[in-house]
């Protein structure tokens, strides 16, 4: 499974979306995503790249695009 596989299962996971539903997802779109639908998907995310964001990557993961630069930010290429 690639990188950006990963990436986009997580959300499924974690935020209980549809596959197709995933791209361009940010807080403001999907109900599912408060704070607890946040720390569901950053566990998913943790677990799935073996990282451990800091609390303020967490703070400004609310988007799909937020999350891929964050991923950046630990080397992650998706």
């Amino acid at each position: 499974m690639s990188n950006l596989e990963k990436y986009k299962n997580a959300f499924v996971e974690g935020l209980e979306v549809d596959l197709n539903e995933v791209e361009g997802l940010s807080m403001e779109k999907c109900d599912k995503w408060d704070s607890i639908g946040q720390m569901s998907l950053i566990a998913v995310l943790e677990d799935a790249f073996e990282i451990e964001l800091e609390p303020e990557e967490v703070m400004a993961f609310t988007s799909y695009e937020a999350g891929m630069e964050i991923l950046k930010n630990h080397q992650i290429e998706l």
